[in-house]
Parts: structure tokens; sequence; C-alpha cells
């Protein structure tokens, strides 16, 4: 018999719209969505990404990443500029706002799932972040 609890895709599926839903409730008082997250924390890492670059971040197609590009630029996290070497493509680096919430995000963010994740030990998270890095290798998510 088919049961639905017991299916892998189900389950991760569920557990990754739980863990964006807690994103947007920690990440409320400044507006930003899961992907305007990743965004900032890839710009914290690189200092500077191409829109190509941050779609294969992200995971969004073209359209839906220039609309968060641009939404972030119009709040003045990013900054946006065609490339030197290809007038086609876009360079997106941190702005002044964008850089400053390094300060402050990370260390939200941790307080926030320490909190749901009290009750799940350390070991097993390093566990699970181990699979979860090995399955997306196996479906072809060469970022990590």
């Amino acid at each position: 018999m088919f049961v639905l609890d017991d299916q892998l895709g189900f389950n991760i599926n569920r557990v990754a719209l739980l863990f964006r839903r807690e994103l947007i409730r920690c990440f409320r008082d400044y507006k930003l969505s899961p992907e305007q997250w990743q965004i900032l924390a890839a710009l914290w890492q690189y200092k500077t990404l191409t829109q190509t670059e941050i779609m294969k971040i992200t995971l969004q197609d073209a359209p839906a990443t220039s609309r968060i590009l641009s939404k972030m630029a119009q709040n003045h996290l990013v900054k946006m500029e065609a490339s030197p070497e290809d007038r086609r493509s876009r360079v997106v680096t941190l702005s002044g706002k964008g850089d400053s919430l390094k300060k402050v995000l990370p260390e939200k963010l941790t307080a926030h799932f320490s909190s749901l994740l009290k009750d799940f030990p350390a070991s097993k998270r390093k566990e699970l972040l181990t699979i979860l890095r090995e399955l997306r290798a196996m479906l072809g998510d060469l970022s990590g």
C-alpha cells in the first residue's frame, strides 16, 4: 500500500516548505524572502555574482531572478551593472545596506532556528546535512 508519509520526496519537500515558512517568519521585519536571503548570503561570500550564477544558487528561472534582483535593488540591498566582459550580462554586488545586514541576519537566523531545533541533537544535524549534500550532488546540484 502506498503511504504518502513513507515517501522520501514527500518528507523532504514538506521539511523544505516548513523551513521556508520559518525563514519568512525570521526575516519578516526585514521584508526579505528566502530567495533574497540566499542572494545576500551568497554575495557576502563571493562579493560579486552574475545574474546567471544567482539563478543557479536560488534555482529560479531568469524572469523570477530578474524580479527578485530588481526588488532588492529598489530596496537598496544590491547594485546591478552591465558586465564589462559581456554587456548582455548583469553583475550584482552588495550595497552598503546589503553589506551591513551581515552583522544582524546570520545571528538572527541562528537564534531563530536554534530555538526551533533545540531538541534535535547537533550530531544528528551534522549527519542530516551530510546526507542532504549527498542527495543534492546525486540530483545534479553542483553548487554545494
